[in-house]
């Protein structure tokens, strides 16, 4: 039964009032010509079933339409307006007058207002005709917004019938979160020769340290001549070790690190920032925030932000852990969670990592109305709101380097 009720919604919803009105008008002639004989209400009922026939056959016959949708580009930052193109080619031997198309958005984003659908009147479109329109996105929230499928509602000339016309595939926009421009994260160079200079001495490398005598073994190449001529012994240059600057960036997704939803949000943007900063420094990059696990360029990690989410049970330490024997020559962790999270658990996840790898943790706390790190966790920034991230960091860092 519900199958014939579905099947029956289907139905009635492809007729029009009008042409429901002359199918009973049709029925009811039908009716009184067969039973009281009159002749013109058979009249009637012939031509009722005439137009109805000729709607019918001019509905049926195929729309032959070209169409796609693209964005531009295919990503937006939360809070700002997405742009798209919709490209329409009319294949059809007539004209198309003026349609209007229909893109839907994601019904089940909550943040949209009611403005679920956006429409592009198109222009007349003659045979073979193509045509480019833009369209405009409505502002929402992080994530991952479907654009259409693009469509028009079709109808009979005579408006009896009507049906939703599929012309583009959907599209996905990219909704990244908010960001502000930091500054550099005080980590070096990072070029690989020009790399971070280590603690650790070595004897093959481009950053000089000091010289030491020459012991058995040692590269001829690296022997200091002026210095061993005018001591008499062989010296030999040391050398700082060098490597490749790459940040790990770990996101705590487990819900009870926050208050509110909101933080979470704030951490992303706190995450964001901070890829953007990695990104015009060119270092390599590691993402870590739940499923969410990747190396790769800047804009996949922007990218997967959109797709991250609280899950209850999440284990920052196991996180941790993941993202060492992800990236087991990182140079620096920056752990992102919420006020709630344990000062024990930051101090684990610090020790999954070799000493040497710098560490800086922030805490999303709109609550919270710290300004500076406490003194002894001088590695741990709380962030209140967003534009408080830049002063706070370029604190931090001034702080370090002097």
């Amino acid at each position: 039964m519900t199958d014939v009720r579905r099947t029956l919604r289907r139905v009635r919803a492809g007729v029009t009032p009008a042409g429901r009105a002359v199918i009973c008008l049709g029925a009811f002639a039908t009716l009184v010509a067969a039973f009281a004989g009159y002749d013109e209400f058979r009249l009637i009922a012939i031509m009722c079933a005439l137009l109805v026939l000729v709607a019918l056959v001019l509905f049926s016959m195929p729309t032959r339409v070209r169409a796609r949708l693209q964005l531009h580009p295919a990503h937006t930052i939360a809070g700002e307006t997405g742009v798209g193109d919709l490209e329409v080619t009319n294949l059809r031997l007539t004209p198309m007058y003026h349609p209007l198309v229909s893109i839907p958005l994601d019904a089940a984003r909550d943040d949209l207002r009611g403005a679920q659908r956006v429409h592009v009147r198109m222009p007349v479109l003659r045979r073979g005709e193509t045509t480019v329109e833009r369209f405009e996105v409505p502002a929402v929230r992080r994530g991952v917004l479907q654009v259409g499928p693009a469509g028009v509602r079709r109808t009979d000339p005579l408006g009896f019938f009507q049906r939703h016309a599929v012309w583009a595939q959907p599209v996905d926009l990219y909704v990244r979160p908010r960001m502000v421009r930091v500054e550099s994260l005080g980590t070096g160079s990072v070029r690989d020769l020009e790399g971070i200079p280590s603690d650790q001495i070595s004897m093959s490398d481009l950053s000089f340290h000091a010289l030491r005598e020459y012991v058995v073994g040692d590269d001829l190449r690296h022997v200091h001549w002026r210095s061993s001529a005018r001591t008499g012994r062989l010296y030999v240059r040391q050398y700082h070790d060098t490597r490749r600057s790459h940040t790990v960036v770990l996101v705590d997704d487990d819900p009870a690190a926050y208050a509110d939803p909101e933080d979470f949000e704030l951490a992303l943007s706190i995450a964001a920032s901070v890829v953007m900063r990695v990104a015009l420094e060119q270092f390599a990059l590691t993402l870590v925030c739940g499923p969410q696990q990747l190396a790769g360029s800047p804009h996949q990690v922007l990218d997967a932000f959109c797709l991250s989410e609280l899950a209850a049970g999440s284990d920052l330490r196991l996180a941790a852990a993941t993202a060492a024997r992800m990236a087991p020559d990182a140079s620096q962790l920056i752990v992102v969670s919420g006020g709630g999270v344990d000062p024990g658990v930051l101090s684990e996840v610090r020790r999954t990592f070799p000493d040497d790898v710098q560490f800086l943790a922030f805490r999303a706390d709109p609550g919270s109305g710290e300004e500076s790190p406490a003194a002894d966790r001088p590695h741990l920034l709380t962030v209140s709101v967003l534009e408080e991230l830049p002063g706070l960091l370029g604190a931090y860092v001034r702080g370090v380097v002097l």
